[in-house]
Formats: C-alpha cells, structure tokens, sequence
C-alpha cells in the first residue's frame, strides 16, 4: 500500500480509540518519563515555545497565550481519543524538557487520516539523544497499546535534524507534499513525510525437543493455580500486610511481594518476594514488566496505578479504594494539584492521613471482595 495514501486500516482503529479512549498513560525511559500534562508545565512549556530556535521550522514562536492553548488542546485531545503529546520530564533534574508524543492532524492530504509522531524540546536537551529515546518509547507503545496500523512523521527539508532522527527511528521517506495550512508562497510548505507500518511479527519457530523437567509437587501446582497479588512492598503498611498473609494463609491468594530493599515475609510458598536494585520508579518499572491482566497489584501509588489500569491490570489501594479507567486521570489530577500546593506553600504538611480501622476495614472488603470474584475464573498458573 503506498505510504503517500492513507492506511486502509487507520481509520477504523481512531474509531475504536474515540469509543474506548486509553487511560492517561505515564510511559517510563532510561533517563526521562512521558507523562500527562499538569499546571507547573504551563510556565517552562511557554518558554519552549517562545524560543526562536524551537520556533525555527515550525512558522512562527507562540506567546504565553497561544502556548497555553496548546497545553489544553493536547489535554483535550488526549482525553476524546487516549493519546497525545505526553509531556516529557527529566528523571534527574524534574524539568520539563520538551513534549512527544502522537496526534491526529487537523487538515487533509492524500496521505490523512493518519498520525503522526512529533517532538519539541528545548534546546538544553539537544543532542543528547533524548529525542530519540522518547520516541522510540512513543512508537513502541502506539504499536502495542494503541494498536495503530501506521505512524507518519514530516518536516521541512531544511530541519536535518528532525529528519535525521525520522530515518533513526526507523521511518522510510515517502516524498514531499505541499502542507495544506501554510499559504502556497510560505518559504516552510514544502515536506518531506515519512512513514513506518506496525512490525509484523513472526512465528515463533518451533521448539527444539528437550527433555521434560520434573513434575512439580502437587501442592506447589495448587499454590500456582490461586489468583496473584502482587504487592508494592515499599509503600504497603504493617496492618495491610497482615492482612494479605491471613488471605494467603486460608489459601486464598499467592503474592509476590516487589521491594528496593529486603524484607521479612512469613515462610510460605505461596509468598515470594523480589528486590530490586536501588533507584527511583525502579520497584514499579518492575511490576509494570510483570503484572498482568486478571492479576491485582495493591498499591498506594498513583502514577503506577495508572500504568497498570492501562495494561488491564486490576489495581487496589492501600486504603481500599479501586483504581479504575473511569476515575484515574481524577486521581492523577488531585495528586499533582496536591503536590503543587504544599510545594507553594498554599497547605502545609504531607502525605496521607493516618491508618485507622475504617482504612482496615475498607481494605480487607477491598481484598476479599476481589478474591471473591477471581476465584469463578481463576488465572492460567504462571511463574513469577
């Protein structure tokens, strides 16, 4: 199918994204997270997109006004169709470096409907590859998650830059076009478009013939059959604990346990635990790689909540409270606006309120109730 013509099967797959919008997505990188936008964004966001260099390929630099309406129109988009440009922060330092991401243009060539990959960032992050890592991650997860068909990228010949990153990522060049909303006397109106097609993947070849590895006992093949909580075990209160070891005593549950650091657990096999090496998010890189769909990971935190409940992963709060698809960009907002409050100073203190036993109580209904449920299509055994 020729690049410069629509995918047959893009528009069906924006339909199906318009009627089941994704969750808000945080997508996690060696050195950067690609998050959903949030109001501290606004100010670096504005002086990104008033700087002339930026400004240099894309027509004109914007003002705070006109880059604060693109900071809403990219929260807007993301909430009708799942996707967007993620803002892009640098692990290390917390600044806002630029924003990636995918989107649907606005206008019609002989090549739209389509989406296209795009990237700005501000020129302290040039150079250095971080376009390039965040893009990848953007692709990998439009193929996977989205299940898009097709992924476009265009430029004016003179970005060598941006075109170069293009043919590093993998996109082939499939011509030039005329940009249908730049006047025909623009000096930027001629394009180059690029394009890339979802890889196909192939058949696994068969297996080499090996010898059959030993029956496991019966009691462990029972233990692996039971429904799997993981738990993240750096955050999870004694009581909630407790609470879990008395589900995997019944033989209701098998956990694993995900921690940066050793922990005690009773001796049971049904209980495993996993250190991870010391590091930000690197207990929840960990769990996002494992967990999956008809599993539940307990956990306090949100922005891994939000990752999971995009993966189909059920996820319950320490407090008892449910993560779902329809109230995680609620929590994700009231979390940032409370963070950004106690760091100006609007409210003092942090963190949550004390555990009391209606917290318990919560939990515990949380924990049975979803065992409860499990148990009528327990999950195919697994190891961790």
């Amino acid at each position: 199918m020729p690049a410069t013509s629509p995918h047959p099967n893009l528009a069906a797959c924006l339909d199906r994204l318009a009627a089941h919008p994704r969750p808000p997505a945080v997508l996690r990188t060696a050195r950067l997270v690609l998050r959903p936008w949030q109001e501290r964004d606004r100010a670096p966001f504005a002086a990104l997109n008033a700087d002339p260099e930026v400004a240099r390929y894309l027509g004109a630099a914007l003002d705070a006004a006109q880059s604060d309406a693109l900071l809403d129109r990219l929260r807007d988009e993301r909430a009708r169709s799942g996707f967007s440009w993620f803002a892009v922060e640098h692990r290390d330092s917390g600044a806002l470096a630029g924003a990636v991401g995918l989107s649907v243009p606005r206008w019609s060539a002989t090549f739209t409907p389509a989406v296209e990959i795009g990237w700005r960032l501000a020129p302290a992050f040039w150079g250095q590859g971080y376009a390039h890592e965040a893009a990848q991650e953007v692709l990998r997860w439009g193929f996977t998650a989205l299940q898009l068909p097709r992924v476009v990228s265009f430029t004016v010949p003179a970005n060598v830059r941006s075109w170069r990153l293009m043919e590093r990522l993998g996109l082939r060049r499939a011509g030039e076009f005329l940009h249908p909303a730049l006047p025909e006397d623009h000096p930027l109106r001629t394009h180059l478009l690029y394009f890339l097609d979802a890889p196909v993947t192939p058949a696994p070849p068969a297996p080499a013939p090996v010898a059959a590895p030993p029956a496991p006992s019966p009691a462990v093949l029972a233990s692996l059959a039971l429904p799997h909580v993981w738990v993240d075990g750096d955050g999870a209160p004694r009581v909630i604990k407790e609470l879990i070891w008395r589900a995997v005593e019944r033989g209701a549950i098998r956990v694993t346990l995900v921690a940066n650091r050793p922990v005690v657990v009773p001796r049971h096999r049904a209980i495993s635990t996993v250190v991870v090496r010391a590091g930000l998010d690197v207990a929840d890189d960990w769990i996002v790689a494992h967990a999956g769909p008809g599993e539940l990971v307990i956990t306090a935190d949100v922005p891994l909540a939000a990752e999971l409940v995009a993966r189909g992963v059920a996820v319950l709060g320490t407090r008892g409270d449910w993560f779902t698809p329809s109230n995680i960009g609620e929590r994700l907002s009231l979390r940032d606006f409370a963070t950004e409050a106690r760091a100006a100073g609007i409210v003092e203190g942090g963190g949550p309120a004390a555990f009391d036993d209606r917290s318990r109580r919560a939990f515990a209904n949380g924990l049975d109730g979803w065992i409860q449920r499990t148990r009528s299509r327990p999950p195919s055994p697994r190891t961790t």
